[in-house]
């Protein structure tokens, strides 16, 4: 700061000093001429006069010298920005129009790209971000689910072995049931290996990180508890480091509380538990692939070596393991936000946004150059006095400048204001969203756009100060309007019809998309059904049969709840995240994976259509005959039906999988006889189901899920409750009867992620609402601007052509054909932003046709309600100036002429 006060301390002296040397300079040659003019024989006053006259006024010169040294706009810059200030205090009405114009532009502009900030440009918060990698595996040649895949474990502890450039570390989710003080509480959780903290550089908030003997099989159990649960569950307790915690059933020693706030991902897991102690037979199969993978490049260390080295990792695993790394390498590339659908829909919402601001600054120009024109007599005066156009043109764009600023520091406060709201109305959860707010460079971004604002809406009145026909702008004052001036203005309307005209027609596609969808037959019947998903007692899993016993036993004891009508269990809810694709065929003669048509496996109870209200269309459901040992069944969906049997009776024909979830070693693909259809469900939303890859559907017994299968479908499952009474009035007495069901005895079952089917529902068109409501607020703003545009333009060319319209009355015109004249002019250009608008609304619908889930293209039925609206607005703003024209008294106007 000091540093910064000296600079301009000195810049100032030394300008002061260039002023007096000019100043003596120029005080010598008029004193050298003068006394050339007396040696002539002119008088002392008058020889004075003549030198004064031959270097054309001392102060003018000043100027042109101080142009010609570059310092001109730096000693006018304060006296233009007092007259800017004066210049609106003189002008409220028209101050107050602009302002608000501007800070509604530039304070929505700025809510969006704070947004943008936070949640996609924003470092991640962690230590040396941009040294942070994520690693991936590679195949050569792509399956149906790409050629990116997850890391095997055993291929994590080779590659961090031999990695000489980088600290990796993984992670997998975990979590359970966690007792304290006889309550239960499902909490989310992270298998993490031990080394996962110091990778990403956080410290604890207390206690330690895992050590590297307790991250491997039979070491004593350990836990780090996030801040949240800590302050929750434990009561924010100093002394909980190395107090017991029990989870499932299972004792750990606390060693570790996270910093408040921390996260993985989207989800702020609650504890975090040795990845290396995790016993399940997937931590050792090279084929599964799971584990997501961090790494940080080690000092000095760049990403080309660390991908080379991954490289040749990788054709060392290749060549030792060939049946499961054959061909299979290890990608490198930098850590980013996990942000999902959210990236394209900010920046669909940054574009629209933006539209809004030009048409702000669009309107803003229109009126300052009325303004400009208004002052050309003003303007012509100073150039006869001998300020230059350069000068001139400084002055607008400061007087603009000034004008963007100051609707710029408005258009912050109305974003400070709307973050807040904007953030809550996000469909779902916006990633990063508790990192949303205002800092440096959201006011950097503010400034910067304010000033370019101000320049793009002062431009054109910099460019109109007048240089010739002095003369002629002195005697016309300020009633002068040349067809340049016209046709700029026209200009300015017609783009702002065309930028309106781009919001409407998107508004109108998304209403036109979100009426369909919401029209859509989901395939079941989502009112009055409850799901959640349901975590056994330890107890209960402890062997298959337990648990087979004790989901039975959970399914009788909701029935006995008052209001619960039919319940069964199921492992994958219609529009809920999470889904089982499996391969299938029609055939004994099974092609190879990578050939397989996809179907979603969901395993049910035999109560499931039932619950869920799907017609069963053909065949029959899943009864107490479908069990483990006997044939194995499956029910298909229509659309299934279709594409496998085609016009076929598909009761008794066989589906083969290949990853049978009828057995646990999948040696062969095991054939499934297919004993009935039901309608289709719409499993990815109304919305997203019809673009989806994988459409078709088929059920399977939960009864029939082999035994070694048993305790991990079982961590899987949830309960689907139909109720005759509001869902969501059912959940406190299914808690309380379901926590001490079969193996609960000690109330460690718990319910968690609860959700009514209707919520689902309407979730899954969360998106297209929030669009809908959106680009409906941007378009509303834009036929505003776009109208207040339009009469502000009218009205001033209607002022100026009053001496024409008081001449065409005088020669026989009546009111009505005065009126036309201005109607006419006005859809004249409305016409012309309404053709050059067409093009990029069109471009636009396909834009949002590939953004947004379940939009089509613009329809000519929208486009043609969007134009009319547009057309008939457009022509109302235009009613109070060509009404205005009718009443123009003849004689008054001919003697202003």
């Amino acid at each position: 700061m000091l540093r910064k006060l000296l600079h301009r301390l000195f810049a100032s002296l030394r300008r002061g000093k260039i002023e007096r040397e000019m100043e003596r300079e120029l005080r010598f040659h008029v004193e050298m001429e003068t006394a050339e003019y007396i040696r002539r024989g002119m008088s002392e006053e008058d020889a004075r006069r003549a030198a004064l006259l031959s270097f054309g006024g001392v102060e003018q010169t000043k100027e042109n010298l101080r142009d010609a040294r570059g310092l001109g706009w730096l000693e006018d810059l304060p006296q233009d920005f007092r007259y800017a200030l004066r210049t609106l205090r003189r002008k409220p009405g028209f101050a107050a129009v602009a302002l608000s114009t501007l800070a509604l532009g530039i304070g929505a502009t700025t809510v969006m790209f704070t947004v943008i900030n936070s949640v996609l440009l924003k470092p991640l918060p962690y230590r040396e971000p941009d040294r942070l990698l994520t690693l991936q595996e590679q195949t050569e040649k792509p399956t149906q689910w790409g050629n990116l895949w997850r890391f095997t474990y055993p291929n994590f502890l080779d590659c961090k072995r031999e990695s000489r450039f980088l600290d990796m570390a993984a992670l997998w989710y975990g979590g359970g049931t966690v007792s304290v003080r006889e309550n239960a509480e499902y909490v989310v959780g992270r298998e993490i290996s031990a080394n996962l903290f110091s990778v990403l550089g956080v410290s604890l908030l207390q206690g330690r990180a895992f050590l590297p003997e307790e991250d491997r099989a039979g070491a004593a159990p350990v836990i780090i508890v996030s801040h949240s649960l800590w302050q929750r569950l434990l009561a924010g307790n100093p002394a909980v480091i190395g107090t017991p915690l029990v989870m499932d059933g299972k004792p750990f020693t606390i060693v570790g509380v996270t910093p408040a706030g921390f996260r993985l991902d989207s989800d702020e897991p609650g504890v975090f538990t040795p990845l290396g102690q995790d016993t399940s037979p997937s931590m050792q199969n090279r084929e599964a692939h799971r584990l997501p993978v961090l790494a940080r490049l080690r000092p000095g260390a760049t990403v080309a070596e660390a991908r080379a080295d991954l490289a040749l990792t990788g054709r060392q695993l290749a060549e030792q393991y060939p049946e499961s790394n054959a061909g299979r390498s290890f990608v490198a590339e930098p850590l980013r936000p996990d942000v999902g659908d959210a990236r394209s829909t900010l920046w669909l919402l940054m574009g629209a946004v933006s539209l809004v601001l030009l048409i702000a600054c669009v309107n803003v120009a229109s009126l300052l150059l009325a303004r400009a024109v208004s002052r050309e007599r003003e303007l012509a005066i100073r150039i006869v006095l001998g300020a230059g156009r350069p000068r001139l043109a400084r002055q607008c764009l400061t007087e603009s400048a000034v004008l963007g600023l100051s609707g710029g520091l408005l258009g912050v406060l109305l974003a400070a204001i709307g973050i807040r709201p904007f953030v809550m109305f996000w469909p779902g959860s916006l990633p990063r969203a508790e990192e949303v707010h205002l800092d440096w460079r959201v006011l950097l971004f503010a400034l910067a756009v304010s000033l370019l604002s101000g320049l793009l809406f002062g431009l054109a009145p910099a460019l109109r100060a007048p240089a010739r026909e002095l003369e002629q702008t002195l005697r016309a004052g300020a009633r002068s309007v040349v067809g340049s001036s016209r046709r700029l203005h026209g200009v300015f309307v017609i783009s702002e019809i065309a930028l309106a005209m781009v919001l409407l027609v998107s508004a109108g596609t998304l209403g036109r998309a979100l009426l369909r969808l919401s029209a859509l037959d989901p395939g079941f019947d989502y009112r009055n059904v409850l799901v959640t998903r349901m975590a056994l007692s330890h107890n209960a899993l402890a062997n298959p049969k337990q648990a087979r016993a004790a989901w039975q036993d959970v399914l009788d004891h909701a029935r006995r709840i008052p209001g619960v009508q039919s319940v069964a269990t199921v492992d994958t809810v219609p529009m809920r995240e999470g889904n089982n694709q499996l391969g299938y065929w029609t055939s004994p003669a099974v092609p190879p994976s990578n050939e397989l048509p996809i179907a979603l496996a969901n395993s049910v109870s035999p109560d499931y259509l039932a619950v869920m209200g799907i017609p069963l269309l053909k065949g029959r459901f899943f009864d107490d005959r479908d069990r483990l040992g006997n044939e194995p069944v499956v029910v298909i969906d229509d659309v299934l039906a279709q594409r496998a049997l085609g016009g076929q009776d598909p009761i008794g024909k066989y589906l083969w999988i290949p990853d049978s979830p009828f057995s646990s070693d999948n040696k062969s693909p095991d054939a499934a006889r297919i004993i009935g259809v039901v309608r289709h469900v719409r499993y990815w939303g109304l919305a997203g189901d019809d673009q989806s890859q994988v459409r078709a559907q088929f059920y399977y017994p939960f009864a029939q899920v082999p035994d070694p299968l048993m305790r991990r479908w079982s961590e899987l499952m949830s309960i689907a409750v139909r109720t005759s009474v509001a869902p969501l009035n059912a959940l406190e007495p299914l808690r309380r009867e379901l926590r001490g069901a079969t193996g609960g005895a000690t109330g460690d079952q718990a319910l968690y992620e609860v959700y009514t089917m209707e919520q689902l529902a309407n979730d899954s068109l969360a998106q297209q609402r929030f669009l809908l409501l959106l680009f409906g607020i941007f378009a509303g703003l834009a036929l505003l601007l776009a109208c207040v545009g339009i009469y502000g333009v009218l009205a001033y060319l209607t002022g100026q052509r009053v001496p024409e319209i008081g001449i065409r009355m005088a020669l026989g015109a009546n009111a009505r054909d005065c009126m036309w004249l201005v109607f006419r002019q006005s859809l004249g250009m409305v016409l012309a932003g309404v053709v050059l608008g067409a093009a990029a609304s069109l471009a636009a619908g396909r834009l949002l046709g590939s953004l947004v889930s379940g939009v089509g293209p613009t329809e000519p039925l929208t486009f043609a309600v969007m134009v009319s609206v547009l057309v008939v607005a457009a022509l109302s703003a235009s009613f109070g100036p060509a009404y205005r024209a009718s009443r123009v008294d003849p004689m008054n106007a001919i003697r202003q002429e």
